[in-house]
């Protein structure tokens, strides 16, 4: 379910350099020989959000078949998520957005309930950021963040030279929400050719299912 319009954008983490991929863009790699990474995360993410963007890093033709916008890192340095986070408050507030939601764009089978969760626990525990936890271990990369916190984000970054994403939450007010899983992981993210493999397992275990 599609939430709020006008206060939430979705934001796909690609910033990164994929270094446990031999620099190789983990998110055009493919699954099941069928779609890349990217687009599957496109595919389930726009179910769940009304607007979608992209942070990254390198050539915009890359994704031009998408028919997203791309943002870049506006702090150089390749500076980790939180350089991309900031990127993406910066643009959803120029669009008058209260919150984005980040999905990395290594973890390809999220849950479909995932922004509804994070958005009503937001609201309902009045809380600035949200992260996910799930059987135990905390996934801040997945998260719904208030734009207003786009000043302390930058200053965090620029100044106190923070990168760990879970060192600036602990700052703020902030909550978690738990998920539980029995055999998918739902949160599985893809770090290097072994991990790909297993989740063209995983991928092809969800397609049988259908």
């Amino acid at each position: 379910m599609i939430q709020n319009k006008s206060n939430l954008i979705g934001l796909i983490l690609a910033g990164g350099l994929s270094t446990r991929m031999n620099k190789e863009h983990k998110f055009l790699k493919k699954i099941n020989k069928k779609k890349t990474l990217m687009e599957v995360i496109i595919e389930r993410a726009l179910k769940q959000v009304p607007k979608l963007i992209i942070n990254a890093n390198i050539n915009k033709s890359n994704f031009k078949k998408f028919k997203l916008d791309i943002v870049k890192d506006s702090i150089k340095g390749f500076q980790g998520p939180l350089a991309g986070i900031l990127s993406g408050m910066e643009y959803s507030k120029k669009k008058n957005t209260k919150w984005i939601v980040t999905f990395p764009c290594d973890a390809p089978f999220f849950p479909d309930n995932l922004v509804k969760k994070l958005l009503n626990t937001a609201k309902k525990k009045k809380k600035d950021i949200v992260i996910v936890k799930c059987n135990n271990r905390l996934h801040p990369v997945f998260g719904i963040w208030s734009v207003k916190l786009k000043n302390s984000l930058k200053e965090a970054l620029v100044k106190n030279q923070i990168r760990k994403i879970y060192k600036w939450i602990e700052i703020h007010n902030f909550e978690v929400v738990n998920f539980n899983y029995n055999k998918l992981d739902p949160f599985f993210n893809i770090n290097d050719k072994k991990d790909l493999k297993k989740a063209n397992d995983i991928f092809k275990k969800i397609e049988s299912s259908k």
